[in-house]
């Protein structure tokens, strides 16, 4: 007697072969899309009450499958760094937003969703700068990754999502006096971003 196979007939997120029935690699989460983003601000600062733009980017996507997917973005951030002279704050605020429609456009990420930084400030009884006490603050962090979910892309629809990390300075800001043998030292470093869009189908068509 001659064995053979019988292939079912099963949904375009199935498999099924001689060793069974399985789940397609349609089914599994995958890279959607992908964009590498580089800071243009890195190095030296000045005085910044308001957030001054390191990196400013954005990903899209359009769904030109056959059903909806569940969609979330991973936000990986470089290893960052900062100087900052006492008395001063510095911090790199993180931001994004998205959208999802016939042809979205993302709302500009001004709130902060994540921040980075740090302050020193040595007590100091006298107002003038040349008696105050300086010293510097140096703060340095690993790499960090952020998923932040999306949700339904419906079929035919697109993904907008923007993101931006920002240097700010806020609070005291006094710099060394004329008199003073310090030189004044702030900076900060946010390097690189990448934004990874990952999807996977909603359910089984």
């Amino acid at each position: 007697m001659t064995g053979t196979s019988l292939k079912l007939c099963t949904s375009e997120y199935m498999l099924s072969n001689v060793n069974g029935i399985g789940m397609a690699r349609g089914w599994l989460p995958r890279v959607l899309n992908e964009q590498f983003l580089e800071s243009t601000k890195d190095g030296e600062i000045k005085l910044a009450p308001d957030p001054v733009t390191m990196i400013d980017g954005d990903l899209t996507w359009f769904n030109n499958g056959n059903g909806d997917q569940d969609v979330f973005v991973l936000v990986h951030r470089a290893p960052r760094s900062i100087i900052a002279q006492s008395p001063s704050t510095v911090v790199i605020h993180d931001a994004w937003s998205h959208r999802v429609g016939k042809t979205p456009s993302a709302d500009f990420p001004s709130a902060i969703a994540d921040s980075f930084g740090g302050r020193l400030q040595i007590d100091r009884p006298e107002a003038s700068a040349n008696d105050l006490q300086f010293c510097r603050y140096f703060l340095d962090s690993d790499d960090s990754q952020t998923w932040v979910p999306v949700g339904i892309v419906p079929e035919g629809q697109s993904l907008h999502f923007r993101y931006r990390a920002a240097v700010q300075t806020p609070g005291t800001w006094t710099a060394p006096g004329p008199d003073s043998e310090i030189n004044p030292r702030w900076e900060a470093y946010a390097r690189w971003a990448r934004l990874q869009a990952f999807g996977w189908p909603v359910g089984a068509q």
